[in-house]
């Protein structure tokens, strides 16, 4: 059980590691702008045309969009137009202040202006085409001509992707045309062309509420006839203190990337240095793996734990209701308890106390005799009344599952279980675990250096699948542990097979009180009681188990066990009954299950 679930904890985190980040990063999204497109054709008069081609994604249905844009220094907005395409439908939009479906409207200060359409707008993409013009968008100087506008506004709420600015001049061939940009320029790219007297920047994304500035330069000539007009010379002025700026602003990002660098490859030092020393860990401290055990041998010596400790060091789990069978088996054997059969009924029996002192600190039984059954003693009759309250039920199967961590924890207490082993297998799990996040956060800030990228991720997925190989063959018992684990399988192999032996040879070793409860255990009680009766009388076996022993296993042919069992599970956890599959449990089952046919029929 546990091994499934560390393999299905393994599968999560490699999971997470190659589906799940990239997945964040696309679920936190909300609303976007995936396309933002500006066109700027300058006119020789210093106007400008501008045509915005924006494509909205939406997270939710709208009832109006607004595109905020800066006019600082321009005189103002005119001939504006509206249309988008939703679906394959170009619909153009009327302007006006009425706010019905597909409408927009304009408002404009001395610094902003805004275009507000309105529609039932959905969560398929939209592409929105802003055509108008900007009166006194260029101011003409003694030596050169300027543009200074933020062609994004602060005022834009949602992140924008593939984001692209042109400036078309009026003229082809320019003597000079420089550009300085001032916003979000890290993933800014810049070409300008005087052949073409053109400027085109672009970006991959930008985020919400960033603007983006561009200042340009060129000849006074080209907007010849613009009457916006400063008569002094500026070009050299304005040069000098933009190219500080360009200096300082560059001195600032290599700064930052220099820190960046430093940031990044100490962390992947520290990733690389963190699993060196797990691998280290690992020498040192090795898991334990599993070795080839012997044949397994006919033997009849009983350990010296008692029977339900042996069911845990098989297992290394808890124990099961035919643990529990045998353990109150030993009770009777020390006057503690009796079990009797109740009259015309072969698979019921009474189950009574006779020493108070076993009920301190376990509230199973104080269940069994207080509530279930009536005047210190239960039946499995009882017990199937008692379960079929939900809350009765839960409180029983809490009470089974307190006394089931009890004997786990005193079988472990035996020694048979390597501690030690398991506590560095877990530092060695937990650790490599933990360099996941770490070695992911890596990798994302190397996806620039792809070879460090995919050497980072071939070295996570080394560690997981040595760590998967090494845990599912661990070994989890110590020395004495695995030679106690021996010797029960070598008697488990005993009972199933010990109706094809004669027993007289060794009846001191057989015929012993904890005979039958390690039958129990693993599932072999018919068998046992089966192969007593052919091999010795009555009478001996009488002796040897005692009135209130004898006549339940022997008469009963070994249903004891599977009946309180099954009747156990049946009142804690009736869906796993499925896993009582012994010998015993499939004997009694199958008994049952004609019985109902007969009185069917």
């Amino acid at each position: 059980m546990k091994r499934k679930k560390l393999t299905w904890l393994f599968c999560l985190f490699f999971a997470a590691f190659f589906f799940l980040v990239p997945a964040v990063a696309h679920a936190s999204a909300k609303d976007d702008i995936g396309k933002y497109d500006v066109t700027v054709n300058i006119l020789k008069n210093g106007d400008a045309k501008v045509t915005h081609e924006i494509t909205y994604n939406l997270s939710k249905k709208a009832h109006q969009l607004t595109l905020p844009q800066s006019i600082s220094g321009i005189d103002d907005v005119y001939a504006v137009s509206v249309s988008v395409v939703s679906g394959s439908k170009k619909i153009r939009l009327k302007q006006g202040t009425s706010h019905k479906k597909n409408t927009f409207e304009t408002k404009q200060t001395n610094k902003n202006s805004e275009i507000t359409t309105y529609g039932n707008y959905g969560t398929d993409p939209l592409k929105f085409t802003y055509v108008y013009k900007l009166r006194g968008f260029v101011t003409n100087y003694k030596d050169c001509a300027e543009v200074n506008w933020r062609v994004i506004s602060n005022n834009l709420t949602v992140p924008q992707r593939n984001v692209g600015i042109h400036f078309v001049l009026p003229q082809k061939n320019v003597r000079f045309l420089r550009i300085w940009n001032h916003g979000n320029l890290d993933t800014a790219k810049t070409n300008v062309s005087f052949s073409k007297g053109k400027v085109d920047v672009s970006l991959k994304q930008n985020p919400a509420h960033q603007s983006l500035r561009c200042h340009l330069l060129f000849p006074e000539t080209v907007t010849s006839k613009n009457k916006k007009i400063v008569k002094q010379h500026s070009k050299e002025q304005i040069e000098a203190i933009e190219d500080k700026k360009l200096e300082r602003s560059v001195q600032q990002r290599e700064k930052k990337q220099s820190t960046y660098r430093l940031i990044r490859f100490v962390w992947l030092g520290t990733v690389i240095f963190s699993i060196f020393l797990w691998f280290i860990y690992l020498i040192k401290h090795p898991i334990k793996q599993k070795i080839a055990m012997p044949d397994l041998e006919y033997s009849y010596d009983l350990p010296k734990y008692p029977a339900e400790f042996a069911e845990v060091i098989l297992t290394n789990d808890k124990p099961t209701p035919r643990a529990f069978a045998a353990y109150l088996l030993e009770l009777a054997f020390e006057k503690k308890v009796t079990i009797e059969t109740v009259p015309n009924s072969k698979n019921d029996f009474y189950v009574k106390l006779v020493d108070k002192s076993i009920l301190h600190g376990n509230e199973l039984l104080k269940m069994l005799f207080g509530r279930v059954g009536k005047k210190g003693r239960f039946t499995l009759k009882d017990l199937e009344s008692f379960s079929q309250n939900d809350k009765q039920r839960l409180r029983l199967s809490s009470a089974f599952d307190k006394w089931a961590e009890n004997i786990l924890k005193r079988a472990k207490n035996t020694g048979y279980y390597d501690q030690q082993g398991e506590k560095r297998t877990r530092v060695a799990i937990i650790w490599c675990i933990a360099n996941i996040p770490f070695a992911v956060a890596c990798i994302c800030m190397f996806l620039d250096k792809l070879s460090i990228a995919i050497l980072l991720v071939i070295l996570i997925i080394f560690c997981g699948f040595l760590l998967s190989r090494l845990y599912r063959n661990r070994e989890t018992y110590t020395a004495s542990g695995i030679a106690t684990r021996y010797r029960l399988l070598c008697l488990k192999k005993t009972f199933e097979d010990i109706r094809r032996m004669n027993l007289e040879p060794v009846k001191d070793k057989i015929l012993h009180e904890q005979l039958v409860p390690y039958s129990i255990v693993f599932g072999s009680s018919r068998n046992t009681i089966k192969a007593l009766k052919t091999n010795f009388p009555a009478k001996r076996l009488q002796i040897v188990f005692e009135s209130y022993y004898f006549p339940v296993f022997i008469f009963s042919d070994g249903d004891y066990a599977a009946s309180l069992s099954e009747g156990l599970m049946n009142a804690i956890a009736p869906k796993k009954i499925d896993k009582l599959n012994t010998n015993d449990d499939l004997s009694i089952r199958f008994k049952k299950n004609l019985l109902e046919k007969l009185k069917r029929k």
